[in-house]
């Protein structure tokens, strides 16, 4: 009896013995698999060319294969990246910087979408941002502002990789009809975006993270939370600022995601390959041309054509740019044979150079018939049928100006604020104007 009973506690401690064993061994298992995944080996050469070669085979589709020589290049990119990183050296114990940061290294999916999506501007945008000595963090702004999709669009209305509004585009000449938008042409939009960056980099005394800023809210915005700063006699840093929530996050998120790509291994993230080498090209067809007739003569498909032409919104006509944007291998071919083709025969191009000519005939005819005070922002509008006394009621406008708000336009005039807000439908004497809006001062 007390040799069996010894024999049963015997067992008990054995089981006991190998469960906890188990489970020690089933720990100590879970910590290091997830310390190896969170330190990710870096890629070989061979995964880095693989996995370019796969990016540009699902961008661009050609019907007939077509080597892509991708080499050691492809990962380059990066530590030409890196080296113009300038901005986040000092904001590393921001909060929203730690937050952002975290954020971003426990997303890798979201890290291969959005390179994903640049891979086909990437090197051009980059390129554009080092002629103008401007920061690499410039050159990240679009995964912040669209995901690199230039077909985003935001409940504002701003449109495109660079996130422009119709205003800021129309002040700088982009083309935005029914045919084409500007905002969503890659070429086009980085041209407008870096212009602007550039202005409001100037007007804030050299503060790269002030001019980001104000990008995302408005120069407007981004004064007067100065001012309030400077009355207040506070810091006019950024950090310091009080600034609507999405610009507050704009700036550490931007921040954030250059820190991961200066040091991916600290942060547990691979950066998928992109080459450092041109891979679109922009073609000047001298006419216009139908988009899926181009399509064949590039060898790719409507829908990848369109896909790195994003600003037409139907075919190229004479009311459009003339010229497309065509995966680099192909556009010596695409060159020879553009020339050898008729332009499109499409109902569009008549109708849109009627409708011009028509649009033009009224715009002179108005024209003629418009009067300018004194002061060149604001213009009187009348017709020719009436006389000066009509001028009262066909009221005043104004074009906003880099720098306005509501307050100074209604000081300006001597308008009570509320008039003006009444007249634009605004909410209220915050809301955005933009430079190239025309305003009501006046009613008749």
């Amino acid at each position: 009896m007390q040799k069996s009973h010894m024999n049963k506690i015997n067992k008990q401690s054995f089981i006991c013995a190998l469960c906890a064993f188990i489970f020690l061994y089933g720990y100590c298992s879970t910590v290091t698999l997830g310390a190896s995944a969170y330190q990710r080996a870096p890629m070989t050469n061979q995964e880095v060319n693989n996995q370019t070669r796969d990016i540009l085979s699902n961008i661009f589709k050609p019907k007939n294969p077509v080597e892509i020589n991708s080499t050691q290049s492809s990962v380059e990119i990066w530590t030409r990246v890196r080296a113009r990183l300038h901005l986040g050296t000092t904001q590393t114990t921001q909060p929203l910087f730690q937050r952002h940061v975290k954020s971003f290294s426990q997303h890798q999916d979201y890290i291969n979408k959005v390179i994903k999506n640049a891979s086909p501007y990437f090197f051009y945008i980059l390129e554009e941002v080092e002629k103008r000595g401007m920061p690499s963090e410039i050159a990240l702004l679009p995964i912040i502002e669209s995901d690199f999709n230039p077909n985003t669009l935001s409940h504002a209305g701003a449109v495109g990789l660079w996130q422009i509004m119709p205003t800021l585009g129309k002040m700088h000449g982009l083309k935005q009809n029914a045919w084409y938008d500007g905002r969503k042409d890659v070429y086009q939009s980085t041209k407008v975006a870096l212009d602007h960056l550039e202005y409001l980099h100037k007007k804030f005394n050299g503060n790269w993270l002030l001019a980001i800023a104000a990008y995302n809210c408005g120069e407007v915005k981004l004064q007067r939370a100065i001012k309030q700063n400077r009355s207040a006699k506070k810091s006019t840093e950024f950090w310091a600022l009080k600034l609507p929530k999405e610009t507050t996050h704009f700036v550490p998120k931007l921040l954030a995601l250059a820190a991961i790509i200066k040091s991916p291994k600290q942060y547990g993230v691979v950066l998928p390959a992109i080459p450092n080498k041109p891979v679109i090209a922009r073609v000047h067809t001298g006419k216009p041309i139908d988009i899926a007739h181009a399509a064949k003569l590039v060898d790719i498909s409507e829908t990848q054509l369109r896909r790195l032409n994003p600003g037409f919104k139907k075919s190229m006509s004479a009311n459009t740019p003339l010229h497309l944007v065509v995966p680099i291998h192909h556009a010596e071919n695409f060159k020879e044979k553009i020339n050898k083709t008729a332009p499109a025969k499409t109902a569009a191009p008549t109708t849109i150079t009627a409708t011009t000519t028509k649009a033009a005939k009224s715009s002179t005819a108005q024209a003629k018939a418009t009067t300018k005070t004194s002061n060149s922002d604001v213009t009187v509008v009348s017709s020719s049928k009436t006389t000066s006394k009509s001028n009262k009621a066909s009221g005043k406008t104004h074009t906003v100006k880099r720098g306005e708000s509501i307050p100074s336009i209604s000081k300006k005039y001597k308008v009570k604020i509320s008039t003006i807000v009444a007249n634009n439908n605004f909410k209220n004497q915050d809301a955005i104007i933009q430079p190239g809006q025309k305003i009501v001062i006046s009613k008749g």
